[in-house]
């Protein structure tokens, strides 16, 4: 009984935390496309074409080792946050990491996802982009937890030894969507 009572609490929490972060990100990204919306689309075509090329330089020279830093908050959420009960660290935790921008930011592919909300310049669009970005951020914490109770062992050194390769990866997405972006916006 206590197992079955412990399985349904660890799932509302999980449920919450991503709901949470989704909602994050789909607000995050309605607002970002409505003040989008506000300026001219050759404003946002130039602007667009600018952070192609900086995608494009960026996302190169990771590609070949050059660590360049994101500008971040390199922040975990507060630990004070757990003493307020499961449920609400779950919500505050999801809505903190689906915003993104209040925590750490690991790879300059992030900034594809509020720049691209803000380009768009559609409530709509930016919501799907940003609250997409928001549900799998909340998703894959959920996926990972349940690796690690597959599997019996912690994960997590097992990602942070991958980090280099998650973030030519990241690097070489990033470089790719410069691209896709030069060529959409006529470069």
């Amino acid at each position: 009984m206590y197992r079955n009572q412990a399985s349904r609490s660890w799932i509302g929490k999980a449920a919450v935390y991503s709901l949470s972060s989704a909602l994050a990100g789909l607000v995050a990204g309605a607002v970002l496309g409505a003040v989008g919306s506000i300026l001219p689309l050759d404003f946002r075509l130039a602007a667009g074409s600018i952070l192609a090329v900086v995608a494009i330089a960026l996302g190169g020279l990771e590609s070949l080792g050059r660590r360049i830093q994101p500008l971040q908050f390199d922040c975990e959420t507060p630990q004070r946050w757990v003493r307020k009960g499961p449920l609400r660290w779950a919500t505050r935790n999801g809505l903190t990491l689906g915003f993104g921008a209040t925590s750490r930011i690991g790879f300059w592919l992030w900034y594809a996802v509020p720049l691209g909300a803000f380009l768009v310049g559609d409530a709509g669009f930016g919501a799907v982009i940003y609250g997409t970005y928001g549900l799998v951020r909340g998703l894959a914490a959920v996926f990972i937890l349940l690796l690690m109770l597959r599997l019996k062992t912690d994960v997590s050194d097992w990602l942070i030894r991958r980090y280099g390769t998650a973030r030519i990866l990241a690097a070489g997405q990033l470089t790719l969507l410069g691209v896709a972006a030069a060529i959409v916006v006529g470069l």
